[in-house]
């Protein structure tokens, strides 16, 4: 039997958890670990298929709400269970509807030639700035009604919203300093654009929805700033690591980018295949409202459960052969990368619809496009989070750009 080491600090966990994951599905589908986050509290770690879904499903034996350490409390929706919950995802449904979202699409399209020409105009170019970062930050705030020049401002706040959910987990809070000041200035500045609408027409993105229910009494001032946390989570981190991971797999698996390229319409299949293998978002948190026993482990009431989201999605119980990429596997789209139940991801529909729409712009740049031998992509070091911190790639001209040259 492999001993078992769950160490949240470790860098080859953070970056290579899939041998890990291998163990725990095994051997101990719950795993205890004793004094396991930075604050010495115990972790219970959950990572079977079936475990991890009933887990997330079951809101009446498992608890969103998360964060005791009342400096970190932060009302977001993530970490609230019904009754508020539920009235609050229903006014998030209402502001993020499927028919907004379908609407979205030429406005993004036309956000992503603009992101996609800038990061190609030079002969080299670091990607997850230029574009998988830039894309989905542009879209957000438009969405929430940020101007663009505080766009430094929004992504210091974007990430102090993923600190404060890597801090839930049990991160040592030192490592992310200023997370919680950048946190309050965020949703003071929400407060302030929200005052400023009041009254005035709506432009038919989501501040504006959010104003109306403020208006019509749904929404308390408090809860408009949660919701806008809630939609920076929902729209940002899983969509981010998406775009780079998966330019990356294109750029180096050449059957795979030809077939894509020459069957667009099996991009959807790449995008549900690469949630399942290579989950952005690894894991989430629960806690048990009343001591309960799961293979023969007893979990404490309060205790903090890491449900682990991309061990799940690697299950061989529910996907065979699951450490192999396939886009006609059949039932990939059961993965669990956007959740489950009641606190689904409120922004799946938008990070699909970006990275459909992204991984069809590159398709045409594609051969332009490769990683550059002298500096190799690195990975990200985030807790819970699976994807590319920088990925340099060399840009080759286009016919256009060579015509204008010799012109």
């Amino acid at each position: 039997m492999t001993a078992i080491t769950i160490d949240l600090t470790d860098l080859e966990y953070r970056l290579n958890p899939w041998p890990t994951y291998e163990v725990l599905r095994d051997q101990a589908p719950v795993h205890h670990v004793p004094g396991g986050t930075a604050a010495g509290e115990d972790l219970y770690v959950i990572s079977r298929y079936d475990d991890v879904s009933n887990t997330l499903r079951d809101k009446k034996t498992f608890s969103n709400q998360v964060i005791t350490d009342e400096r970190f409390n932060v009302p977001v929706l993530v970490n609230r269970d019904a009754p508020e919950h539920t009235r609050l995802r229903r006014n998030a449904n209402r502001a993020f509807n499927a028919k907004l979202v379908r609407n979205l699409g030429s406005w993004v399209q036309t956000v992503i030639d603009e992101v996609l020409a800038d990061a190609l105009a030079g002969d080299r170019v670091e990607w997850v700035e230029a574009f998988t970062t830039t894309l989905p930050l542009r879209v957000v705030s438009d969405m929430l009604g940020i101007p663009r020049d505080r766009k430094d401002d929004f992504r210091r706040w974007t990430q102090a919203v993923m600190n404060m959910f890597a801090v839930a987990a049990g991160m040592d809070p030192d490592e992310v300093p200023g997370f919680l000041e950048d946190l309050l200035e965020f949703g003071n500045y929400m407060g302030e654009l929200a005052q400023e609408r009041k009254g005035k027409p709506n432009r038919g993105d989501i501040l504006g929805a959010l104003v109306e229910e403020h208006e019509a009494g749904q929404l308390s001032q408090d809860e408009l700033t949660i919701m806008a946390w809630s939609f920076i989570a929902a729209g940002y981190e899983t969509t981010m690591n998406l775009l780079g991971g998966g330019l990356r797999m294109l750029l180096t698996d050449p059957a795979l980018a030809k077939r894509l390229t020459t069957e667009p319409d099996r991009t959807e299949d790449f995008i549900e295949e690469y949630l399942r293998v290579y989950s952005p978002i690894q894991w989430t948190l629960r806690r048990p409202t009343e001591d309960t026993e799961l293979h023969g482990v007893r979990i404490p009431q309060g205790a903090l459960v890491h449900v682990v989201i991309g061990a799940a999605n690697r299950d061989p119980r529910r996907f065979p052969a699951p450490d192999a990429f396939d886009i006609d596997r059949d039932n990939k789209s059961e993965h669990l990368a956007f959740g489950a139940g009641p606190h689904f991801c409120p922004g799946s529909a938008l990070a699909r619809l970006l990275a459909g729409l992204a991984f069809r712009s590159y398709y045409p740049v594609l051969d332009r496009l490769s990683i550059d031998p002298e500096d190799p992509p690195r990975l990200r070091t985030q807790q819970g989070a699976y994807g590319l911190a920088r990925m340099s790639l060399l840009v080759s001209r286009g016919p256009d750009d060579r015509k204008d040259r010799t012109s």
